[in-house]
């Protein structure tokens, strides 16, 4: 290879490591924004809101609003947030009709007729002589997110005592909701008449219209069950609300009474590096509240799930570092690869000029001039490349699912990144020519024939003492569960040393490989000495006599293989990992919550079995009946479940109640996590006799007894399993059987339906669960598919991808451009055997058993070396998008296949080159030899 050659592939080593350094960082920044924003997007209104509360009577209420809409704005600093607020007033009972009546009185009726609810009536948990109650309510901005069924919004009423000259007060207007109308049988129109519970005041109301809401289940009416349902139960039956302006609200109704402002932001902008400040700011909201309001309290789940974000953006970006780290050591090898050939190649001249009186001042200045020349243009071109290599890594569907958008322009980190490679790599092709300059001629001429069987860093014994770093640090990554620390003062951030860990693991795997190389070359050489044949014997002692020449490449391709067998086998284990969590979240393919008081039986019994014929249309039924969940499409086995809490001491737990003859058809319990099958767990719990036969998780392991409700239960601990199916991640939980719970006396409602499909594919089913908007359900694909797409959890496999292209590309052009020097230094040997008649047959074998030394030893000992990290590494960077510890456990995926496919591509790519080189040499013939030195 000529020096313009060297130096062609030097500027493409720079030219793709600025590039794929480039491409990661800008990589990183946008799928920690993607992430964050994700999550954000996706956070219930229950999560993302501020909640404040405080007793306000008409007079006081301009105030203490005034106060909260402030320090709320203040709180969330330049985060748009939007403020309402929500009033109820004291109850008031319906008066007038007789038990059970329930006829609302039209507005042309006569006035003194009875009207309302009768008291008296029996409803919910109230006694026979409670009365009927109801409340009125206003709710800033209900009517934007609700929509009118009939008549329209009310107006605004008079003040109290604004009646006419006989006394009587105009009817109040009044909008209640459709659940509401329907149970207290109104409609637009119809005029009530209730009563103060506390001071006896009569008041008619008129319906002005009827609404429903746009979304019963949106988060700001969580915790109002009266507007959403119509009807509270409790010691009284409240029907309601009776929803009124504000200004009739605080007019009338507004006495000591508890206000509720809710502050809904817009995330949508927050950038990553605010997530920690803006969370302490929002935390400050309730002692900044209390400060200019004794009486007002604030409640927001806001700052913890922010913290929570910024701890997985520094998990995400510390678990795309290992990759890059690998990377850089590789890239910076490669290049030093290249600069030590290029050196070599010019060594005699350096000398040359060195004796002639060029200093070494002067040397070096050429040396770094002309690295600056070649890397320069690298730093330029690099960040524009970036997001070209980013399109085309999204291009693979498991990367582009995970939403990230590639930016047509590069960020600024690509161009700091490149700004920063660059030099560092000018300086890594120049330092080898700097360092040799100091040779004279005859000493270089010398140095030429000596073959060094050692080099540098084996002599010096410092890949022992890398070994001495990376051990602990790999150790410590293992047992962290990434590469965090605690800084002063309590915040995270990244642990170099840890982060480093499987990066210098690997440089020193591959250093280890290379002291078995002098070994391995001997060993071949007293072999091949015996047996008659040129080619083997000549390649042998080629090895022999100088192995130093080919520990570089040896030492690349090592360390190339290792991170493609690592990417390939994180990959593999992160997507399985995914897969286990939506099938522990889940519980079985399709999880289904009924409304409460239905048990969705679908036919004779509570356990049923289908064929799973496509053809079933499997409608789900109404509220009032049976549901068909076992003849949805594809649906195989359903099983009845009751969810409910129990509690072990102080310890809460989430008790499951499964009908045992169909669990080990429906539920996804990964076979690890429990030392019996599944299918004998479900015989013992369905054991009769004796306490209840329950299996636990290990914390549970020595229970004896239960406490579900206000009753102790004795139970029996059949079977320990690490996680339970469709329970909460880490947490405690009770298997039992269905009908066993009922016969020990305690009620156990059907609260849920697990079903399970055939082929796992929910799609069908899930379809037609999706009409009835009164089931929740729980799809395991839907649920695998959100985990699988999440950036933060995902961003590992594009940063995986990107490093594991890189790597081979850096492994075959370093083979490539060794082989290349080397087979030119040799063109006299060559010819010389060409003049005494070896063949191109013999030719070519000679440099296949020698490079074959090489490739062999590199492709073995990068399988090792990567076997090596598999069980400390890759458990250790496959963590959930939230940087929580994965349930259930990390279970190693390796995929020999794909493995076993990658080393056959690299042999192949090998032997190509090695093929096409001795073909070259083979041609320039003995003349070609003769004028070997004129192009020195």
């Amino acid at each position: 290879m000529s020096e313009p050659s060297l130096l062609l592939a030097a500027f493409g080593s720079i030219l793709l490591a600025t590039t794929t350094l480039s491409a990661l960082a800008l990589y990183t920044a946008l799928v920690t924004d993607a992430g964050v924003r994700r999550a954000m997007d996706l956070a219930p209104l229950s999560v993302r809101a501020t909640t404040v509360t405080s007793t306000v009577g008409a007079d006081d209420f301009p105030g203490v609003d005034r106060t909260v809409r402030t320090r709320v704005a203040q709180g969330y600093g330049t985060i748009p947030v939007q403020v309402t607020v929500g009033i109820q007033s004291d109850s008031y009972a319906l008066s007038g009709q007789k038990s059970g009546q329930k006829t609302g009185q039209k507005s042309g009726q006569k006035s003194g007729q009875k009207t309302g609810q009768g008291n008296g009536r029996k409803t919910g948990q109230g006694k026979p002589s409670d009365p009927d109650l109801t409340r009125f309510a206003t709710y800033e901005g209900l009517d934007g997110r609700a929509e009118l069924v009939s008549g329209g919004w009310p107006a605004p009423a008079p003040a109290s005592g604004a009646g006419t000259g006989g006394g009587t007060e105009p009817a109040v207007p009044v909008a209640v909701s459709e659940p509401a109308a329907r149970a207290m049988r109104l409609s637009a129109g119809d005029e009530l008449t209730i009563v103060g519970r506390l001071d006896g005041r009569r008041i008619t109301v008129r319906v002005s219209g009827v609404f429903r809401l746009r979304d019963p289940y949106d988060g700001r009416w969580a915790g109002d069950e009266l507007l959403r349902t119509g009807v509270q139960g409790g010691d009284f039956t409240t029907y309601g609300p009776l929803v009124v302006p504000a200004e009739t609200f605080l007019g009338r109704f507004a006495t000591g009474v508890t206000a509720t402002w809710l502050a809904e932001p817009d995330l949508r902008r927050l950038p990553p590096e605010r997530l920690r400040s803006s969370a302490a700011s929002i935390a400050g909201i309730g002692a900044a509240l209390r400060a200019d309001c004794g009486q007002c309290a604030a409640v927001s789940p806001l700052p913890d799930m922010l913290g929570q974000l910024d701890r997985a953006a520094v998990v995400a970006r510390s678990t795309m570092l290992v990759p890059a780290l690998q990377l850089i050591v590789l890239a910076a090898y490669a290049l030093a690869l290249t600069a030590r050939l290029l050196a070599e190649h010019r060594r005699p001249e350096l000398a040359l000029l060195r004796s002639r009186g060029g200093g070494p001042g002067r040397l070096a200045a050429l040396a770094a001039g002309e690295a600056l020349l070649v890397a320069l243009p690298c730093a330029v071109a690099a960040p524009f490349l970036a997001p070209l290599l980013l399109r085309a890594v999204g291009a693979f569907p498991w990367i582009g699912a995970s939403g990230v958008r590639i930016p047509a322009t590069p960020g600024a980190s690509a161009f700091a990144v490149a700004a920063a490679v660059a030099p560092v790599c000018a300086a890594l092709l120049a330092a080898p020519a700097v360092l040799g300059g100091r040779r004279t001629y005859v000493e270089e001429q010398a140095a030429r024939g000596r073959g060094e069987r050692r080099g540098l860093i084996q002599r010096t014994g410092a890949d022992l003492v890398l070994i001495v770093i990376a051990v602990p640090a790999v150790w410590q990554l293992r047992d962290q569960g990434g590469a965090l620390s605690a800084r002063v003062g309590g915040d995270l951030g990244v642990d170099p040393l840890t982060v480093a860990g499987p990066a210098l693991a690997l440089l020193c795997g591959g250093l280890l490989c290379l002291r078995l190389v002098p070994l391995a070359s001997r060993l071949v050489e007293r072999l091949t000495a015996r047996r008659a044949g040129l080619a083997a014997a000549l390649a042998a002692r080629q090895v022999s006599r100088r192995p130093g020449r080919h520990a570089g490449p040896a030492l690349l391709l090592t360390m190339a293989v290792a991170i493609g067998v690592l990417s390939l086998t994180t990959a593999a284990t992160w997507r399985g990992s995914q897969e286990d969590q939506a099938r522990h979240l889940a519980g079985a393919d399709l999880r289904v919550a009924v409304p409460p008081g239905t048990s969705g039986t679908g036919g004779a019994s509570e356990s049923s079995e289908s064929s799973g014929s496509s053809g079933s249309s499997g409608s789900s039924g109404s509220s009032g009946g049976g549901r068909g969940f076992a003849g949805l499409p594809g649906v195989t086995a359903a099983a009845a479940v009751h969810r409910g809490d129990a509690f072990v001491g102080s310890t809460q737990a989430t008790l499951l109640a499964v009908d045992a003859s169909r669990l080990s058809r429906v539920m996804a319990l990964r076979p690890d996590l429990s030392d019996v099958p599944l299918g004998v767990i479900a015989t013992r719990l369905a054991a009769a006799g004796g306490p209840l036969p329950v299996a636990v998780t290990p914390d549970l392991a020595e229970t004896t007894r239960v406490t579900l409700g206000s009753a102790a239960l004795p139970v029996r601990v059949v079977a320990v399993v690490a996680a339970v199916p469709g329970t909460p991640a880490g947490g405690s939980a009770l298997l039992a059987d269905l009908s066993a719970l009922r016969a020990s006396g305690r009620p156990a409602d059907v609260t849920e339906w697990w079903l399970a499909v055939a082929g796992h594919d929910t799609a069908p089913a899930a379809a037609v669960l999706a009409r009835d908007p009164g089931l929740a359900v729980t799809d395991l694909g839907a649920l695998t598919r959100r985990l699988r797409d999440d950036p933060l959890a995902a961003g590992l496999q594009g940063a995986l991808l990107l490093g594991f292209a890189a790597a081979l590309v850096f492994a075959v052009l370093g083979f490539l451009v060794n082989a290349a020097v080397s087979a030119r230094e040799r063109r006299a040997e060559f010819g010389v055997l060409g003049a005494l008649g070896v063949t191109f047959r013999q030719m070519l074998g000679l440099m296949v058993v020698e490079q074959s030394f090489v490739i062999g030893i590199s492709l073995a000992g990068g399988v090792l070396v990567a076997a090596a990290l598999f069980s400390t590494v890759v458990p250790a960077i496959v963590v959930t998008g939230q940087a929580a510890v994965v349930t259930p456990p990390v279970l190693l995926h390796v995929p020999w296949a794909a493995v076993a496919a990658l080393i056959a591509t690299l042999l192949a790519v090998l032997t190509v080159i090695v093929t096409a080189l001795t073909r070259a040499l083979h041609r320039r013939g003995p003349a070609g030899a003769l004028r070997l030195g004129e192009d020195r």
